[in-house]
């Protein structure tokens, strides 16, 4: 079992491990010194819902020899099925929040500069999770001590590749012109600051992006 902090997303990155191995793909393999989540012919499948840091030293051990495929679940849609503390369903609700595919940068940016690698394929997937939650009284006070001591896989909605720069940076909203800022990205995409911040960051790490003369107090990013 994983540490206290990845409990929630443990049943969840069991499934799609098992997902991605398929009937001839073999898990919890160990390659070069490192554990692998998946082995599929020649390619590593490494499931992650969180802290890619954690894969910087195994994309550089095992890039140079094989190629990888690191995939990040987003939850489009959320479920969340709240059980008494003996278990008996209490309700079931859709959460109102709704992932999108931009996410990805969140986790980016700690593997950034790594990045876009011609032997490393991240694969954003968009999923529908389903949520279970206990009216423990152990929970944090925003739930009222209610704790979330599951996530599972409800089913896939959509897969994305990111392989190359054009493909990372066909994420960044139609329209918004070769040079702009944050608040600019927001605009154009929908987008939350949360969201929008670890875009420029990830790309101008991936070399993408580079900073050019401020507007005002505001950066601006251009394109490389």
């Amino acid at each position: 079992m994983p540490g206290i902090g990845r409990l929630n997303e443990w049943e969840l990155h069991e499934q799609l491990k098992h997902r991605y191995a398929g009937t001839d793909g073999r898990t919890e393999q160990e390659i070069d010194g490192f554990v692998v989540d998946v082995v599929r012919g020649d390619e590593l499948v490494e499931i992650q819902t969180r802290g890619f840091g954690r894969l910087r030293r195994k994309i550089e051990a095992l890039s140079p020899t094989h190629p990888l495929r690191l995939v990040y679940p987003i939850a489009l849609e959320t479920t969340i099925t709240k059980l008494s503390q003996g278990g008996e369903l209490l309700s079931t609700r859709r959460s109102p929040r709704r992932g999108r595919l931009e996410e990805v940068f969140g986790e980016l940016t700690a593997i950034a500069d790594l990045l876009p690698h011609e032997r490393v394929t991240v694969e954003a997937l968009l999923v529908r999770a389903v949520e279970t939650r206990i009216d423990d009284g152990r929970g944090s006070w925003r739930r009222r001590g209610v704790s979330i001591v599951a996530r599972q896989l409800g089913s896939v909605v959509s897969a994305h590749e990111l392989r190359d720069a054009a493909d990372y940076l066909a994420l960044l909203p139609t329209g918004l012109g070769h040079s702009f800022t944050n608040r600019d990205l927001i605009a154009a995409g929908g987008l939350r600051y949360r969201t929008a911040q670890p875009m420029t960051s990830a790309l101008r790490k991936m070399g993408l992006l580079r900073i050019a003369e401020p507007r005002g107090r505001e950066r601006v990013y251009e394109l490389v």
